[in-house]
C-alpha cells in the first residue's frame, strides 16, 4: 500500500466512522481468525527461509476453504503481501486490508529479508463498503534474542494488529486481530523462569516469555481503555498460547488467560473459544500439537442482550492426502481456521 494512499485513508478514517451504519447481529455475524503460515504470492517459492513452498493446487484449495468459512470478517495472520492474500480472497469478493507494516515491494526482498503480516478479508456480500480499519502498532514490539545458529543478538519486531470499528446491535464494538508472540506456549509468566532450577542452566524461552507477557500488558490496557469509553471487543487471532491448558495446579487458570480475564476492573468478562483440545487440525500427523492457540474471545456484555455465541474449529481437509505428509502441511497451513457465530 502507498503511504500517499494510507495517509490519505488515515485522514478519512473519522469520517467514515461518523457515517457507517449499524451492523445488526439480527442475522447473525460470522467471524474467522486463520494462520495462513508464510503465504506467499508465487507458486513454487517459499516466502521465507524455512518456509514450505505452494503448488498451484494448494492456492485452489486453500480459496476453497476461505469459501467455505462463510465468514463475514476474516482476521489473517502470516500474510507475505497483498497478491498473496488475493490469491486465497478474490478482490471480487472481499475487501482487503494489510498491516501498514507492509510496503510495497517487501514481498521481492530476498527471502531471509522477508517478513508476514496482519491483515483482513471481509465480505463484499456483506459489507458492502469495508468498514473503518486501523493498524494498531503497540503490539509491534522489539523482540531480543540470540540467534540459536550463531550466537548473536538479534532485534526484530513482532506483529502489529488490526483493529475494525463495528456496530452490533447498536453498539459500538472494536474487533481486533492478534498474532502475538511465539515460543512461549505454556511456560510460567509470572513469574518468568530465567533458568532451570536443578542444573542452572538458563532457558531460551525466557526472551520469548517476557515479549509476550509485554503484550498482554498492552492488549489488558487496550481492552480496559475500551471497556472505559463505552465500547465492547472481541480479540481474534492467533495468541500463542495454550489458553486452554492447565498447570502446575488444577485450580488456577492459565497464566494467560487468567490475567487478560481476572473480572478487574468493574466485572471485565470475556468468553473464548475452542475450549478443550484441538481435535480437528490434522489428526493424523502423529507430530502435530494438540493444544490450541488460536482463539476467539467474546465480550460477555455484547451476550448480555441475549445473543447466542457458537466457536467452531474447521477442518482443512486432505489429511490423507500424501502432499501434506509430515511437515508438508505447512503447504496448506499448520493451523486451522477458529470462527464465531454471533446471532440473536
Amino acid at each position: 500500500m502507498k503511504e500517499s494512499g494510507m495517509k490519505l485513508r488515515n485522514h478519512l478514517l473519522p469520517l467514515i466512522a461518523a457515517l457507517w451504519p449499524a451492523t445488526s447481529i439480527a442475522d447473525e455475524l460470522r467471524i474467522a481468525t486463520w494462520n495462513i503460515a508464510n503465504l506467499h504470492h508465487e507458486t513454487g517459492v517459499p516466502l521465507r527461509d524455512r518456509a514450505t513452498a505452494r503448488e498451484d493446487i494448494d492456492y485452489e484449495r486453500l480459496s476453497n476453504t476461505a469459501t467455505g468459512l462463510n465468514a463475514d470478517i476474516i482476521l489473517l495472520q502470516e500474510i507475505g503481501s497483498p497478491a498473496a492474500l488475493a490469491r486465497v480472497f478474490p478482490v471480487s469478493n472481499y475487501h482487503l486490508i494489510i498491516s501498514d507494516r507492509y510496503q510495497e515491494g517487501d514481498e521481492n526482498k530476498p527471502p531471509n529479508e522477508r517478513d508476514i503480516f496482519t491483515a483482513v478479508a471481509i465480505s463484499k456480500d456483506r459489507f458492502a463498503s469495508a468498514p473503518p480499519v486501523t493498524t494498531e502498532h503497540a503490539f509491534s514490539l522489539t523482540h531480543f534474542d540470540i540467534d540459536r545458529d550463531t550466537k548473536e543478538l538479534t532485534a526484530r519486531p513482532t506483529r502489529a494488529a488490526m483493529v475494525i470499528d463495528l456496530k452490533i446491535g447498536g453498539q459500538e464494538v472494536k474487533l481486533i486481530g492478534l498474532h502475538l508472540k511465539s515460543s512461549c506456549h505454556q511456560y510460567s509468566l509470572f513469574p518468568i523462569e530465567d533458568q532451570n532450577f536443578f542444573n542452572e542452566k538458563p532457558f531460551g524461552s525466557r526472551f520469548d516469555c517476557r515479549t509476550l507477557t509485554a503484550q498482554l500488558a498492552i492488549l489488558e490496557n487496550w481492552v480496559e481503555a475500551q471497556k472505559e469509553t463505552g465500547r465492547d471487543v472481541i480479540l481474534a487471532g492467533d495468541f500463542n498460547r495454550r489458553m486452554n491448558e492447565v498447570t502446575r495446579n488444577p485450580t488456577r487458570y492459565e497464566d494467560f488467560w487468567g490475567a487478560l480475564n481476572d473480572g478487574n476492573p468493574n466485572g471485565i468478562s470475556l468468553t473464548k473459544g475452542p475450549e478443550g483440545k484441538d481435535t480437528v487440525c490434522w489428526p493424523k500427523h502423529t507430530s502435530r500439537f494438540d493444544e490450541n492457540i488460536d482463539f476467539i474471545v467474546v465480550d460477555d456484555d455484547l451476550l448480555a442482550g441475549g445473543a447466542d455465541i457458537d466457536f467452531e474449529k474447521l477442518s482443512l481437509g486432505h489429511d490423507d492426502d500424501p502432499l501434506y505428509a509430515d511437515y508438508e502441511k505447512q503447504r496448506l497451513s499448520d493451523h486451522c481456521p477458529v470462527v464465531v457465530t454471533i446471532s440473536n
